[in-house]
């Protein structure tokens, strides 16, 4: 799993993976953060109620 942020606002939201550059427009700056505060801190979100789906 690889983990996204932080990114730089300075401009165009942006990341770099793999030496690849990546915009992303303002919108989807939280939808990513929370995903890799799902990745990094798994422990602070609840239990699965459906795991089986």
């Amino acid at each position: 799993m690889t983990v996204l942020g932080p990114f730089d606002t300075a401009s165009t939201p942006h990341f770099v993976v793999a030496g690849i550059t990546y915009e992303i427009d303002e919108e989807y700056v939280a939808v990513v953060n929370a995903a890799d505060a799902e990745i990094t801190s798994p422990q602070d979100f609840p239990r699965d109620p459906l795991p089986n789906l």
